[in-house]
């Protein structure tokens, strides 16, 4: 019985996560490439850093164990160059990228060099932003809440990603990212002491 009452309490709580989802993905009036692909150009910090932190989660986690094995040289590792090439990149290039008033990558390339070389462009800025790691992960929680084939959990779960986004576009994103952020640091202040205490720090 108390396992039926867990599994149950899981779906919920999958429901519920789902239901706000659907609720954040509501539409703006506004429209056009600049408000969807890029929500107008008025992201804030708070929500660029939540956005950022929640895609990158594994990164996150990945960053803590590092420094918990190896200490401070996670500076130097992980942190340094990156924090390095986001100053340079808001010091230097920020301003001009702003003004240049284009959207995407592909842009510039066709602005520079061409059709050929924006299609190529795209092609690789497909592949290397397509989120094949998460699907199947999401496939495989399907598979063990639901115990539907993880590859139709894979399909469900891409095509309920692509309705969520492609209504309002990257404003939806920063919304479920922020979601994704709260749920995130609320669950690692669950953990934390528990951990404390089995682990001892």
């Amino acid at each position: 019985m108390p396992v039926k009452m867990g599994v149950a309490a899981d779906l919920a709580l999958v429901a519920a996560y789902l239901l706000a989802l659907l609720v954040l993905a509501r539409r703006r009036r506004k429209s056009g490439a600049g408000e969807y692909l890029l929500a107008g150009r008025s992201l804030t910090l708070p929500a660029f850093v939540a956005t950022l932190v929640s895609t990158w989660y594994g990164g996150v986690l990945g960053v803590g164990e590092y420094s918990y094995l190896h200490g401070l040289s996670n500076w130097l590792a992980l942190g340094g160059p990156y924090y390095l090439a986001g100053l340079v990149f808001a010091f230097l290039l920020a301003g001009r990228v702003r003004r240049s008033d284009l959207v995407t990558v592909p842009d510039r390339l066709l602005e520079d060099h061409g059709p050929g070389v924006a299609a190529l462009g795209s092609v690789l800025v497909f592949v290397n932003m397509l989120p094949a790691a998460y699907l199947l992960m999401l496939g495989v929680l399907a598979h063990r809440l639901l115990g539907i084939p993880a590859t139709l959990g894979v399909v469900l779960f891409a095509a309920l990603s692509v309705a969520l986004v492609a209504g309002a576009g990257f404003r939806t994103v920063v919304r479920h990212n922020g979601l994704q952020f709260v749920l995130m640091y609320g669950c690692f202040a669950l953990l934390l002491p528990v951990a404390l205490v089995r682990a001892g720090g």
